[in-house]
């Protein structure tokens, strides 16, 4: 039966995205949605307010949104075709701080010409957050579209990415030689072109949906730094800083 007609257990919590709607049985989560969303679930009024059999999916939530937790550790019971249960468990299998695009998505559910259909599965995940479909993006690296709108799909991945590599990742000096740093990085860069930019660059995210570019992977304490090791500011996010380089080259 759809969440929307079957009697179900139903509670909120408010988050950095803003408020939650959890809805379940005393089993299991089946939906997790995003009250401001685009595309917000309707509340059934026959679901029952209750706030206790979400202690765990709560207690996870908060752990997650405060950078401490990786990954759930939830009953889940998602309902949707033989298709789009396929396809979500192909999400559940994207590492925390990763990203893939739909392409590459199709090609994990062995279905490699059917990039539509699993974006539309995409779409229509019950269970946002802990089912990551936050975590695809287009094969360009840009964000594309997300029922809970693309500023939350960036403050999730912004969320995952600083603590990924504040656990991860050394920093690059001003003498260009790693050290460790107890903050993240604020800039990327790519060790062999040597070229820095924005954390959220599209062209990076491209490469790394690929599988390409973590390998030369590098992150700056900030701009200054990343100048005086010998990088240059990339043209694609900051064309700005680029003019400048470019035109000082020339002078």
């Amino acid at each position: 039966m759809s969440p929307e007609t079957e009697t179900l257990l139903q509670t909120t919590l408010a988050s950095p995205i803003g408020e939650l709607l959890l809805v379940g049985d005393e089993r299991s989560l089946r939906g997790l949605y995003m009250k401001e969303g685009s595309r917000p679930v309707r509340v059934d009024e026959r679901w029952r307010s209750a706030a206790e059999p979400f202690d765990g999916a709560r207690e996870q939530l908060e752990q997650y949104f405060a950078g401490e937790r990786r990954a759930f550790d939830l009953r889940l019971t998602a309902a949707g075709t033989p298709w789009q249960r396929r396809v979500w468990s192909a999400l559940g299998e994207i590492p925390y701080g990763e990203t893939t695009s739909y392409r590459e998505l199709a090609r994990r559910v062995e279905r490699p010409r059917a990039v539509r259909a699993v974006g539309a599965a995409n779409a229509r995940n019950p269970i946002s957050i802990v089912v990551p479909c936050h975590r695809v993006i287009g094969s360009d690296g840009t964000l594309t579209g997300y029922g809970g709108g693309l500023e939350r799909k960036r403050y999730l991945l912004d969320l995952e990415a600083a603590a990924t590599v504040a656990k991860t990742y050394t920093l690059i000096g001003a003498d260009g030689r790693p050290y460790a740093s107890p903050s993240p990085g604020t800039l990327g860069g790519h060790r062999r072109n040597r070229v820095y930019g924005r954390l959220d660059c599209a062209g990076a995210r491209r490469w790394i949906a690929k599988g390409h570019y973590v390998g030369h992977r590098v992150f700056f304490a900030d701009e200054e730094t990343a100048v005086a090791a010998g990088y240059r500011p990339c043209a694609r996010c900051l064309p700005e800083r680029y003019r400048e380089w470019k035109a000082q080259r020339s002078a």
